[in-house]
């Protein structure tokens, strides 16, 4: 009889561990009502974005109106510790000053001892002058927590500046909490060099003596101790992933009022150390993310757990009191969706907290499984991925709708001679499923994958991304079914979408390289305002029905100079 009993109480503590218990709670969260928002943003800061969820329609990022808004970003990695290697001790400085002092009225000097230049305040201009609006702002654990619960108040005062830029110009910012290979502590080895890893402090990064080796040349998350570290985070080894949700919280009470912050990245490109998916997303990581998300808005999706230890997939977190009602939480799959362009999870919902965004990296070609075998085969040519550029794009459509969640392309990019091939491509799927993007990356000091070119030989913005990247696009708008199409050949723009009397606005942006003349057609009034850098908004109002939105065809004007 005891050992029925015993026999008994082991098989519901492994159902409740596994895909019973999973499924259990996702079936809860879908029965929870969501958490009701806080105020309205304060006055002279940009209004608050959410994820609006209507009748019959996929979830999308919307404004404080209720219109779709499109962003259109850039990826600067210039406040991540790249560059600095096992060797140097958790205290010594970063690469560039992370006080804000030292970008007050100047920049810093490139420095060759980090692949990306400074980032200062002309980078937000120039990224506006892009129609950029938006910059996703990828931070290091490493430089947040240097020693574990004592926070860099200066590296937060150097976030809290960038912020500051960028409301100064309209521009949103997402903060990412991003890694590489997880840490530049997970040791030296063959293959290995360091200087390419980004992440977790020190004190987080516990490879068991496990070696630090790269299996497969150039590939710096092939390594066993990279693995090892990574299964250490899932299982919250010596508390380390409590560690990180104590990190993320501490960043939200800095901004929880600040509409300017779209919201938080929680982990850049997770790998699934020695697990494997779909049990490591459906049962490690997603439930990560459920548990970020009761820490920061106390919405108690999950169920008690001590936090010390290994925390199953149904376990939710305390409420930290930060009650964060407002901001956006982006949520990213496996490392290995990224490179399959196929779903590695089941789609379970997270949370009942309805600021959700499932957030893809698109390499197609780039980093998927035919470009990792044969780097040198011509993208033009391949088999894989089946379904060729929309394959990402239309599973991850129905990836975020399963898990109530909006889409969003966190980091796309690309060698700059396919740009007519990938880039171009990439952005044509952008558009037919209307998300927003952040590139990868602004600006580098050497390599080849910047908006600009290599810093230390000029910097120069390169005429292949400027043609594709500074496009005329909606903002925002009230139709959120509507379409719309850029032709970069030719600089033409057409808008096509319905409204009612009363419905909110349609805003288009036009960048200072397109030249051609503006029309509007059907019942909406329309007004066109040109900006100090020659930019141009269109702001287009419903009066009922139908209505267009055109910029005649006329040769561009660029101002890239390589």
């Amino acid at each position: 009889m005891i050992a029925r009993v015993v026999i008994a109480i082991v098989i519901v503590l492994v159902a409740a561990a596994t895909y019973p218990g999973a499924v259990a709670v996702s079936m809860a969260v879908r029965l929870t009502p969501p958490p009701a928002p806080g105020s309205s943003a304060p006055p002279g800061q940009q209004p608050w974005l959410h994820v609006e969820h209507r009748q019959g329609m996929a979830p999308y990022i919307a404004d404080d109106q209720g219109r779709l808004v499109l962003l259109h970003g850039a990826v600067p990695a210039s406040l991540l510790e790249f560059g600095k290697d096992a060797g140097s001790p958790p205290s010594s400085p970063p690469v560039y000053p992370i006080d804000p002092a030292a970008y007050e009225g100047s920049c810093p000097d490139i420095s060759d001892a980090s692949r990306y230049p400074p980032l200062c305040q002309s980078d937000l201009t120039q990224m506006a002058a892009l129609g950029f609006n938006s910059m996703r702002l990828p931070l290091s654990w490493s430089l947040l927590e240097p020693e574990r619960d004592r926070f860099d108040q200066v590296y937060v005062a150097r976030i809290a500046q960038v912020v500051d830029w960028a409301r100064a110009l309209g521009i949103y910012v997402i903060i990412d909490m991003h890694q590489n290979a997880y840490s530049p502590y997970v040791g030296p080895g063959n293959g290995v060099n360091l200087t390419y890893h980004t992440g977790a402090p020190a004190w987080a990064t516990l490879t068991d003596g496990v070696p630090s080796n790269v299996l497969l040349k150039d590939q710096r998350e092939a390594n066993p101790a990279v693995f090892e570290a990574f299964t250490n985070f899932w299982y919250n080894r010596n508390g380390i992933q409590a560690a990180y949700i104590a990190a993320l919280a501490f960043l939200a009470r800095r901004f929880k009022d600040d509409s300017t912050v779209i919201g938080y990245s929680i982990f850049n490109e997770p790998q699934p150390g020695w697990n494997l998916p779909p049990g490591f997303e459906d049962l490690l990581l997603f439930p990560f993310y459920r548990r970020v998300i009761d820490a920061l808005t106390g919405v108690h999706d999950g169920l008690p757990c001590p936090s010390g230890i290994f925390m199953p997939s149904f376990c939710g977190y305390a409420d930290l009191g930060v009650h964060d009602l407002r901001h956006l939480f982006f949520k990213e799959p496996g490392l290995l969706r990224q490179i399959t362009d196929f779903p590695t999870h089941l789609g379970l919902p997270v949370s009942s907290y309805p600021n959700l965004v499932f957030d893809i990296h698109a390499y197609t070609h780039g980093y998927t499984i035919e470009a990792l075998l044969n780097p040198s085969a011509d993208p033009r040519h391949a088999a894989y991925p089946w379904g060729g550029f929309d394959q990402t794009y239309t599973l991850g459509m129905r990836e975020a709708k399963a898990m109530q969640a909006a889409l969003f392309v966190a980091e796309f990019g690309n060698d700059p001679k396919n740009d007519s091939f990938i880039l171009a491509n990439e952005l044509l799927q952008q558009e037919k499923h209307l998300v927003g993007f952040a590139f990868w990356t602004w600006k580098e000091n050497g390599g080849t994958w910047g908006v600009f070119d290599p810093a230390k030989t000029g910097g120069c913005l390169r005429t292949s991304r400027e043609r594709l990247l500074a496009r005329v696009y909606p903002l925002a708008s009230g139709d959120p079914s509507l379409s719309y199409h850029y032709d970069p050949d030719t600089g033409g723009f057409t808008l096509t979408a319905n409204g009612r009397a009363g419905d909110p606005s349609t805003v288009v942006f036009i960048p200072a390289e397109v030249r051609g003349s503006v029309g509007i057609s059907g019942t909406a009034a329309a007004e066109a305002q040109t900006r100090q850098d020659s930019s141009r908004v269109v702001t287009a109002v419903p009066s009922g029905g139908q209505f267009s939105i055109t910029v005649a065809a006329a040769p561009l004007v660029l101002s890239g100079c390589g």
